[in-house]
């Protein structure tokens, strides 16, 4: 008889060694399937859901709990946990979601008792379970060391959310836009992620995606950095079919606002001001402008050329409770999303796209970067940029703006009165501030007199007054800026809006 034991210990031994064999993943990896990817002619289409999954209403969907005791690596030591969202309601389309460490890459299969089923009416049976998650959610002890806050969010299409210390959801993130200025605005969805479990001791996450969209395939590279100030470092490698080029929009931020100090009609809502953001601010070339929002009816589109761009971002400058009196939402604690460009990026131009609203449940804010493309172009285009959620404004010696107001002059009714507030650097002294100009573009209003500059002592601050005649056109948008001057020096940001009297 043949001694069988030893060649199945045999054969054991050699299956645990190639076990132990180094798993070769990367970027580069998701890069050669995207790349062939683009290659098919239309994006994969997603299962359709069980028929009493896909007839839960929103309420019932989100009574679909997951069990924090299931999640990937609740028994390691690392600082990470994963959750699994699950199908249902608008989240149709699965994500393939994979654990990938040094020696092994695995699909996470779907399995009904990570959920409590029980306030949601809807019970998976054994052959119509859901085919996969609809996405990932990353905890993370954010603001207290024993207590796992959410970290970042991947769940619809490209969109994702993360939160830094203090935080709360506000604006979200997305992989990529496609079309959105057009008649017909495309939703790649990344089609599959990987965990990179992190080793002992190691306080960053990496994970890798897949995009698929009409129009586009993508690699991209996250690395989550949490330490109060969240940041996020992005690369990704985009690849295009006919057109596509000519419709992308790079590291795309969405946000909503609703009303602020500068909106024209006293809205009927108890709160002073209800918005996730309250303007863009832009580092390029030489200049830092900020373009305060607004909520203007329709759509409304404001372009910002720039030869390089050194930041750009959806900010909530202002952080007074008293301006939102709002103890549930919390929109003082919203961050910001700051986008810093790493490398050699092409020239472009930073575009915010709006529409009007009338809830703070719709996101009617879009901020996103356009490359200068050939529109035949089918790439690869590679761009690296990091991205951080933030409580505190990015750093610069100039003065901000930090509020807009605009209304009726007083005791005129044929006028409107523009009123800007800057803060007052320490380098701008209070006896300068008599001396300061303000150079004014009215976007083709009739300017009825100087701009009137003021020291606001009770705040600290330097007040401009700008009179303009009111115009005869009350359905169009105009397009205004100003700077502080000091001997035609700049010593502001830039401000800019876009009004509708």
């Amino acid at each position: 008889m043949k001694p069988v034991l030893p060649i199945f210990l045999c054969v054991l031994a050699h299956a645990l060694g190639a076990q132990q064999q180094r798993v070769d993943f990367g970027f580069e990896t998701v890069a050669e399937m995207a790349a062939e990817a683009i290659q098919d002619t239309k994006p994969p289409e997603a299962p359709e859901l069980p028929k009493d999954l896909a007839a839960l209403d929103y309420d019932d969907y989100r009574s679909i709990r997951f069990r924090p005791s299931k999640a990937l690596w609740w028994n390691h030591p690392v600082p990470f946990r994963v959750e699994f969202f699950h199908l249902g309601h608008i989240f149709t389309e699965p994500v393939d979601i994979y654990e990938l460490s040094d020696t092994h890459r695995q699909l996470i299969p779907f399995l009904p008792d990570s959920f409590d089923y029980e306030q949601s009416g809807y019970k998976p049976g054994f052959f119509d379970s859901p085919d996969g998650y609809a996405g990932i959610r990353v905890k993370y002890p954010v603001n207290e060391k024993e207590v796992d806050d959410d970290l970042i969010v991947f769940q619809g299409a490209s969109y994702f959310r993360a939160l830094g210390q203090g935080q709360v959801y506000g604006l979200s993130l997305r992989g990529l836009l496609m079309n959105t200025l057009g008649a017909h605005e495309d939703f790649p969805r990344f089609t599959k992620l990987w965990l990179k479990k992190p080793r002992k001791g190691e306080k960053q996450l990496r994970i890798y995606a897949l995009l698929q969209g009409e129009k586009v395939t993508g690699a991209y590279a996250f690395t989550v950095r949490p330490n109060g100030v969240t940041a996020i470092d992005v690369r990704c490698r985009l690849f295009f079919r006919e057109g596509g080029a000519a419709e992308v929009g790079i590291a795309p931020i969405t946000s909503m606002f609703v009303f602020g100090e500068n909106s024209n009609h006293a809205p009927s809502d108890w709160r002073p001001e209800v918005h996730d953001s309250d303007g863009v601010l832009l580092h390029a070339d030489s200049e830092w402008t900020w373009h305060a929002l607004e909520n203007l009816p329709g759509r409304a589109v404001k372009k910002f050329p720039v030869g390089k761009v050194r930041g750009f971002g959806l900010l909530q400058r202002d952080r007074d409770f008293a301006n939102y009196k709002d103890l549930e939402s919390h929109y003082e604690k919203r961050p910001s999303a700051w986008i810093e460009p790493k490398g050699r990026w092409p020239t472009g131009t930073v575009t915010l796209y709006s529409f009007g609203t009338d809830t703070e449940a719709a996101d009617n804010v879009n901020l996103f970067w356009q490359p200068d493309l050939d529109p035949s172009s089918a790439g690869p285009l590679e761009l690296a940029y990091t991205i951080t959620l933030r409580l505190k404004d990015p750093e610069h010696e100039l003065a901000k703006v930090l509020e807009t107001r605009v209304g009726q002059r007083t005791l005129d009714t044929g006028a409107n009165t523009v009123v800007i507030e800057f803060s007052r650097p320490d380098r701008i002294g209070k006896d300068a501030i008599p001396r300061l100009g303000f150079g004014f573009e009215a976007g083709g209003l009739e300017i009825l007199e100087e701009p009137v500059i003021q020291y606001n002592p009770v705040q600290d601050r330097i007040r401009v007054f700008v009179h303009l005649r009111t115009p005869e056109d009350p359905s169009e948008n105009y397009s205004m800026s100003g700077q502080l001057l000091d001997e035609g020096h700049k010593v502001s940001e830039k401000w800019s809006y876009l009004w509708r009297p």
